[in-house]
């Protein structure tokens, strides 16, 4: 079924209407739907980087343990459908159609917004799939965004950073202080890897909440042992004195970061769920397999060799650089980078550096790219050396590959949707 013109319609809401962070319109869609997130469990995440590793984490887990795991995240890499997902099985195009339409209408009269449709399309989905449990990320920030509605089973927060200042505040404070906002009664708080200074913002919101919050350095340590030529690692996992180890499916000190949370989590999904440690380790080692998350510094084709990441702020790039260097990899780098304009480019830029990459500067084919020509400009001016201009992500992703060595793939998930849909045409067919 094709859904095209439904989705041009719903994207469009993100231009019409905008960024409206409240709860009142999500609200009045979900009561004309008789509430469906009151009707299976929920474990509801937000965080500035790590909540969509660690919510594909949570839920691997959970399929490990034979449960029917909704998962809801965002953006997408390739297609809508990526965004509502039972373990691998996507929403299909038909039940879209089915749900989506009747919620722009209700949406239409109260001013609603694309994201606040897609998470009413969300909870009505699992609702009707009769999930065991469904593991649902926050779209921006946390107090006021839509899947805020929710009364989960736990708050988990992975970490704090810079990104949406305009509507999240100027410190990290403030910040945290949004995120926060999904801490409700009855629902530990698990906090993972956040600045000492800010720790008093989720105490006092727990405190105030009558609940507990547990914070994931104080119980749990995580260190990388080993990252692999095909970005997979080993992790030793050190809790009340005994030490572990376990292959994860995503690499990086920031993933290690984000299965400290996970490990921290575990004994409140416990209180409910079954979860032996054999679950643990095969839904860390086969999360790709069991959840299907893409783009998480993924090495995406070995031959040639494509690294794909949708980081898009400096703190993930860092990672990003952080990663390849410790696996071993060798240059030459080649890397293809599109930037929204609102995003921090020149850290990103910045951050890429160390690498000594020839930078193929582009911009995906939406409004709120950078344009191709001051990315390229901004790349010049932080300091790289070689940097070529292309009008698309397909010309730079093209010239890249027939540059050789290794290309990869960062900046934006839309870069990443405009690369991989190259790269299956030509490449993966």
């Amino acid at each position: 079924m094709n859904i095209d013109h439904i989705l041009d319609e719903l994207f469009a809401m993100t231009f019409h209407a905008g960024i409206k962070p409240g709860l009142g319109r999500i609200e009045h869609l979900c009561e004309d739907l008789d509430n469906p997130q009151q009707r299976f469990p929920i474990i509801h995440l937000a965080g500035t980087n790590g909540k969509g590793s660690t919510s594909a984490m949570i839920a691997s887990i959970l399929v490990e343990a034979g449960y029917k795991v909704g998962l809801y995240t965002s953006p997408h890499i390739r297609s809508f459908n990526e965004r509502v997902r039972i373990g691998t099985e996507l929403i299909s195009n038909e039940d879209i159609a089915r749900l989506a339409v009747p919620l722009m209408e209700s949406a239409k009269a109260v001013g609603g917004t694309f994201f606040e449709v897609t998470t009413a399309m969300a909870f009505q989905y699992f609702t009707e799939r009769r999930v065991d449990v469904a593991v649902i990320e926050t779209g921006l920030g946390g107090r006021l965004d839509a899947t805020n509605v929710c009364m989960p089973l736990a708050s988990i927060i992975t970490s704090i950073d810079f990104d949406h200042m305009e509507y999240l505040g100027n410190t990290l404070a403030a910040i945290a202080g949004e995120k926060a906002g999904i801490i409700k009664e009855g629902a530990p708080a698990i906090v993972g890897r956040v600045d000492a200074s800010i720790r008093g913002v989720f105490e006092r919101k727990a405190n105030a909440c009558a609940t507990s919050v547990v914070f994931a350095e104080d119980v749990v340590g995580v260190e990388v042992d080993t990252i692999y030529p095909d970005l997979t690692m080993s992790v030793a996992v050190v809790k009340d004195d005994i030490r572990q180890y376990y292959v994860a499916d995503l690499a990086g000190e920031h993933q290690a970061a984000n299965i400290q949370t996970v490990f921290t989590a575990l004994p409140a999904l416990r209180s409910i769920y079954f979860i032996d440690d054999e679950h643990v380790r095969a839904g860390l080692q086969h999360m790709r397999r069991n959840i299907g998350l893409r783009g998480r510094c993924e090495l995406y084709l070995s031959s040639p060799r494509v690294v794909l990441d949708v980081s898009h702020n400096p703190g993930g790039i860092n990672a990003l650089v952080h990663i390849l260097q410790s696996s071993g990899m060798q240059a030459p780098f080649n890397i293809v980078f599109g930037v929204m304009s609102d995003k921090d480019a020149d850290g990103m830029l910045s951050a890429l550096l160390p690498l000594e990459a020839r930078i193929y500067a582009c911009a995906p084919h939406i409004p709120r790219s950078m344009p191709h020509t001051e990315v390229a400009t901004r790349a010049g001016a932080c300091g790289h050396i070689d940097v070529v201009d292309c009008a698309t992500v397909a010309e730079a992703t093209s010239r890249a590959l027939a540059a050789g060595g290794t290309t990869i793939i960062c900046g934006s998930f839309h870069v990443a949707d405009e690369a991989v849909s190259y790269l299956d045409q030509h490449l993966t067919t």
